[in-house]
């Protein structure tokens, strides 16, 4: 008999523990990543260093296939204005004040070579990102065509592009478009600039290519990667901004704190009167 009111009295202790502590919800913030900061050539380590100098310690990120560049311009075909017969590409280091203008794109020419930008995070979930993006023209993807020759075939299924992978799973792929048509992905129109300094500022350029911003895109719930993946062209962006998820801490429930008061007196009562025994 007593050792069952023992474990009566251990048992209210356990009960009054256990639910005192529960998960701290989580707590929303956004950050911007400007990597127009960043040096040219900076290496994807470097890339990182600086993420995660911004996170702080709201979490951490890896970053792999990356390198920040100001100059790439895929041999010449992006297109962009025409100065005193000059003609110049235009590109995300553009977007950024003078002096400001880097971007990070996958290290395409790398050893070896990568097709994306892999972000894994920890220590917090992505709600939704935005960013301003690039898809560049391939040198062997001079123009679309439906016959075959450059790139396409039915449907274009090899036109320069960028998808967006979150934890492994699609979430938006952005096409090239040709210089000065009508076409758009996403919402982003396609370049009103039509020469590129590989055309010249008398032939249209025909390299499908994009520029723009993505708008903002809400994220499965657990989102911790973030897979930025191109084919068969380079991509790149900048300003990427994440809202994200933090959890906090479990804390105390006042409600629960509360019966451990009469449960702990309970049990103190029962050890007097075993004493008195």
């Amino acid at each position: 008999m007593k050792r069952r009111k023992l474990s009566y009295a251990a048992a209210v202790v356990s009960i009054a523990i256990i639910p005192a502590l529960h998960a701290g919800s989580a707590s929303g913030a956004s950050i911007t990543f400007a990597y127009g900061s960043l040096a040219n050539g900076a290496t994807d380590g470097q890339i990182q260093s600086f993420m995660n100098s911004q996170l702080g310690t709201n979490g951490s990120v890896t970053v792999t296939g990356a390198v920040a560049s100001n100059s790439y311009n895929a041999d010449g075909h992006v297109v962009g204005p025409v100065s005193q017969g000059s003609v110049s590409s235009y590109t995300l280091a553009n977007l950024d004040p003078p002096g400001n203008g880097t971007f990070i794109m996958n290290n395409s020419e790398g050893s070896p070579a990568s097709n994306d930008i892999l972000m894994s995070f920890s220590g917090l979930t992505i709600a939704s990102i935005s960013f301003d993006l690039e898809v560049f023209p391939d040198n062997s993807c001079t123009a679309l065509s439906q016959s075959g020759s450059n790139c396409g075939g039915t449907g274009n299924p090899n036109q320069p592009d960028l998808t967006l992978q979150a934890n492994g799973t699609s979430v938006e792929t952005w096409l090239g478009q040709t210089p000065g048509g009508s076409g758009s992905s996403n919402g982003i129109n396609a370049s009103t600039y039509v020469h590129s300094p590989a055309s010249g500022r008398f032939s249209n350029e025909l390299a499908p290519q994009l520029l723009g911003s993505s708008g903002v895109i809400d994220l499965a719930a657990n989102t911790t990667t973030l897979d930025f993946q191109d084919w068969p062209a380079t991509i790149a962006i900048n300003d990427l901004t994440i809202n994200f998820n933090r959890d906090a801490p479990p804390v105390p429930e006042p409600g629960t704190l509360a019966l451990l008061g009469p449960a702990l007196f309970g049990l103190l009562r029962y050890r007097r009167q075993q004493r008195a025994v």
